[in-house]
């Protein structure tokens, strides 16, 4: 199973949320990496065998207690934003919050291991891209700023002596000038959240965009009743046919489809009923045609057929095999009934006119459909007929 696709029905679109939900998504991220600081802390500490040369040890030892501090201060949080959404109501200032204390938190750890290191660019890069996706844009630009000028800060003090820079690195570079694996490791550690909480985010939220923009693209160009190409699709599919019917000096039809009576369809029974015979219609016809053959809704009862590579006679008698299927058809309505259906058609082909325009080929398939509505219904007729 698709592990995205699983999250999407599971938890919605994330760009519809709440603010609440948005903000305490950021929180239980924040707790999570706010844990694995800590826990690499205690994991420093315990094995100085690993790490003597390169960590600070007792300097780490004595900030253990904002280690534990800032963990026990995002987990309230986790708790308190569901709270405080229960009792008062969604607010974008929840996500002025969260988005403020995933920064300013940060720094914290930037400061320790140093604010030109790799896992602050990452952030300070990463974070506000996708927060102007995801949050509310005040809110990033609030928190980027907040937590940027905290890092300008930080880096200033440490350039004048007012702090000391990556206090808790007591060596990062080896005495024969090498990286320290140690540090090189450690790095990529604290790297890997963001860029996974990161990427995971951005993945999720623009795997959504895709999905609404297919949507809107599918729904710009096909019939929500029926499923058929709308009116602009058809006659776009009719213009490039067209055109490769001149350019290929190939024939091409068209056949203008009209369901009979079916006014006094939605009189008598409904226009709940006039939908199921409109639904059937197109599944009649959209079975009924060639693979390359295009069938559209033209408007209210009427459909559309454009046949490339049809001659006249092979137009026709596709033609009659689709009004004997619609004449054959029985509706199933709702409640039981059953209903009959028949169809008028008119056609049009260039077999002998390359030059005949979509608007001039629609005029004479609608005048040739006018014509077998006069004669009875029920039947197709040609332009040369």
């Amino acid at each position: 199973m698709d592990f995205f696709a699983w999250v999407n029905r599971r938890f919605g679109n994330p760009l519809e949320w709440s603010s609440a939900a948005k903000a305490t998504m950021l929180m239980a991220a924040t707790l999570a990496m706010h844990g694995q600081y800590t826990l690499w802390a205690h994991y420093c500490l315990a094995h100085p065998e690993l790490s003597a040369e390169a960590i600070q040890a007792e300097f780490l030892q004595g900030e253990l207690p904002v280690f534990h501090g800032l963990l026990l201060t995002t987990f309230l949080l986790c708790l308190l934003l569901p709270l405080l959404w229960r009792l008062f109501g969604d607010s974008t200032l929840y996500e002025y919050l969260a988005a403020n204390y995933y920064g300013l938190s940060h720094c914290y750890f930037a400061w320790l291991i140093g604010t030109l290191s790799l896992p602050t660019g990452i952030v300070l890069a990463g974070a506000p891209v996708l927060g102007f996706i995801f949050f509310n844009r005040s809110a990033v630009v609030v928190a980027f700023v907040n937590s940027s000028l905290a890092l300008l800060v930080i880096s200033l003090m440490s350039a004048w002596g007012g702090l000391p820079y990556s206090p808790v690195i007591r060596q990062f570079i080896s005495p024969d000038g090498h990286v320290l694996l140690f540090w090189a490791g450690n790095f990529i550690f604290y790297s890997v959240p963001h860029l996974l909480f990161l990427f995971g985010l951005a993945y999720l939220v623009l795997r959504r965009w895709r999905e609404r923009e297919d949507q809107a693209h599918t729904m710009s160009r096909i019939d929500p009743l029926t499923g058929l190409l709308n009116r602009r699709s058809i006659l776009i599919q009719l213009g490039r046919e067209q055109e490769r019917s001149v350019q290929q000096d190939s024939p091409m039809a068209v056949v203008m489809v009209d369901l009979d009576h079916f006014k006094q369809i939605n009189d008598t029974w409904g226009h709940e009923a006039g939908d199921y015979v409109l639904i059937a219609a197109a599944e009649v016809l959209q079975k009924n045609v060639r693979q390359n053959d295009r069938v559209g809704r033209y408007g209210g009862e009427e459909f559309l057929l454009v046949l490339p590579g049809a001659d006249l006679e092979g137009a026709r008698l596709l033609a009659e095999r689709c009004r004997q299927q619609l004449e054959a058809l029985e509706v199933m309505l709702f409640d039981g009934r059953r209903l009959r259906a028949s169809a008028s058609m008119g056609v049009c082909c260039n077999q002998r006119e390359r030059t005949l325009t979509p608007e001039m080929m629609l005029r004479r398939a609608d005048k040739a459909l006018y014509v077998a509505k006069e004669s009875g219904r029920n039947r197709v007729v040609t332009v040369d007929d």
